[in-house]
């Protein structure tokens, strides 16, 4: 079966380097996606996972799932859908919390900030490493983007997937 992260590469869409940093701006690391759409200052683009195969927050990414990436410019956070690699089937949502993103033709560059939200297809929604967002040296300013940033997700989840949102 061919995924979106197959048909991509059949196609030719453009290649482009993600580069995940730390809250201090250190590279975390780096692996190579393929373009699917910009405007507006969003992108959307499609990437193999190649880690290994783990569980986090309950959410299971295997090696060669497809993510489906949305980075945006003016927001706090960012998106990854993750697909099953052997049949594209949804496994959930990965919500990264940091720093608007920079989003060029060539380079999406993010700074995270820890905190993370896993959501799955039912609605229901884990937070991730509260504790190391609160032993980070963000701003106060940061720090209240972030956390506007994790609420505007977890509203924006709960509306599409008609479930509440947990305190």
């Amino acid at each position: 079966m061919d995924d979106l992260c197959t048909r991509a590469e059949k196609r030719g869409k453009p290649l482009l380097t993600v580069r995940k940093l730390a809250a201090d701006s250190r590279e975390v690391y780096r692996y190579p996606g393929r373009l699917l759409w910009a405007a507006n200052g969003a992108m959307m683009l499609v990437a193999r996972f190649r880690m290994g195969d783990i569980t986090v927050g309950g959410l299971f990414m295997g090696v060669g799932d497809c993510f489906v990436e949305t980075y945006y410019a003016d927001r706090w956070y960012n998106i990854l859908a993750v697909h099953a690699r052997d049949d594209g089937r949804l496994r959930g949502w990965y919500v990264n919390i940091g720093a608007p993103q920079t989003l060029t033709a060539e380079v999406v560059a993010y700074r995270d900030f820890a905190l993370d939200l896993v959501v799955f297809p039912n609605g229901a929604q884990n937070l991730l490493d509260a504790e190391e967002f609160a032993a980070l040296a963000l701003s106060p300013q940061e720090r209240e983007r972030a956390l506007f940033a994790l609420a505007q997700a977890r509203r924006r989840f709960s509306r599409c997937l008609g479930t509440k949102v947990a305190p």
